[in-house]
């Protein structure tokens, strides 16, 4: 086969044998790789650190370990109802609550087992984690539409913990935090329609230093690395808010899709945004400080495929990009997704219906991408 180019912007020309072609679509969007099919039946949350991925099964009452390349490691079993799990710094535990014992579980991550169990009190019930000010902090429900958010001096031998006296959040609240901003905590409503808030925790008691109203039922919240803004995944929305840690006032938007569900932000401010119904694609990517996606990933190529709430988490050096969805057949499946920096593009091409045998035939096209061409 011989093939010639005409370069005119992005137009192809391509002389060939004997063909005969019609309208040619193609894609070079993100797709996953391995598609790997976990052994749990439940999730609540992905998290990734430099040499596991976590997956949280309630169901399961366990908190699966992988590798990088979807390889089970470990099943950690006997966590009653396992649900919000947040890291150290150095990577040696993992918190991981459990709120069918009101308890916080504490895993060493050398050797994948629980070292101890630390009681947050009766009908507790926590969920969501985050370390900040030197504690670790989660949220808890004690009655219907009173919820709070209590603290645990785990740098303690025998570790305090104290309850919100004053709750203000009918669901428990999910929690983050960033280095970038260590005595700053994040707490977005779950249930009901009383915004998001931010709070000074460096005396350990928390400060409330800004607040919005402006977010319905928060499904997941990920404060950037340099800990200057908050994003959030919000049920209802359309697309991704981002929002200023100072003062909560909305800074940009990540149009995404329908019925956010997760986000998540590498260690160099890389945004992953996703979504349970987002038509053709399940993830966003933005490089650090813009909103117009680079690239979009498919999880799978068929209809039956949903993103699980908080199931997106990023390698921290931002190389791999985990999700987990649960299809109709009722299984976790892990997705990861490589070659990260390259932007989505697409072809299409075209030729005449017929062509006489023998002689040359050509084929128009256009290539287009998500960001300029260099």
């Amino acid at each position: 086969m011989r093939i010639r180019r005409r370069v005119a912007g992005v137009a192809l020309v391509v002389a060939a044998a004997s063909f005969n072609l019609l309208s040619v679509p193609g894609t070079a969007a993100a797709q996953p790789q391995g598609s790997i099919v976990l052994p749990v039946r439940s999730h609540w949350q992905t998290l990734a650190d430099s040499r596991h991925v976590y997956v949280s099964a309630p169901g399961d009452d366990a908190v699966l370990a992988t590798d990088h390349d979807g390889q089970v490691v470990k099943k950690v079993e006997g966590l009653d109802g396992a649900r919000g799990m947040a890291e150290s710094a150095d990577e040696s535990t993992l918190y991981v609550a459990l709120p069918d014992a009101d308890a916080i579980s504490v895993i060493d991550t050398a050797t994948l087992t629980e070292t101890r169990r630390i009681s947050t009190g009766a009908d507790t019930e926590p969920e969501t984690l985050a370390l900040a000010g030197g504690r670790l902090f989660f949220g808890y429900q004690s009655t219907v539409f009173d919820a709070g958010i209590g603290s645990i001096t785990i740098a303690d031998e025998t570790p305090t913990v104290t309850l919100d006296n004053n709750p203000v959040w009918y669901g428990k609240p999910r929690l983050a935090s960033s280095p970038g901003a260590p005595d700053r905590l994040v707490a977005a409503e779950s249930q009901g329609a009383l915004g998001m808030r931010v709070y000074d925790v460096s005396s350990g008691t928390p400060q409330e230093t800004a607040y919005t109203d402006a977010t319905g039922d928060v499904e997941d919240v990920a404060v950037t690395p340099d800990g200057r803004s908050v994003i959030t995944a919000n049920g209802s929305d359309y697309y991704h808010p981002r929002w200023r840690l100072s003062d909560l006032s909305e800074e940009a938007r990540y149009e995404t899709g329908t019925y956010p569900n997760a986000v998540a932000v590498d260690s160099h401010g890389t945004v992953a945004a996703g979504t349970v119904a987002g038509g053709d694609w399940d993830a966003y990517l933005y490089r650090p400080g813009e909103t117009t996606a680079y690239r979009t990933v498919a999880l799978t190529t068929d209809y039956y495929r949903d993103l699980l709430d908080r199931g997106l988490a990023w390698a921290p050096d931002g190389n791999r990009l985990f999700a987990t969805r649960f299809p109709y057949s009722g299984e976790v499946i892990l997705d990861i997704v490589t070659d990260i920096a390259k932007a989505s593009s697409t072809i299409t091409l075209s030729a005449p219906p017929t062509n006489p045998v023998g002689t040359p035939v050509s084929v128009t096209g256009k290539l287009s991408s998500l960001v300029p061409f260099p």
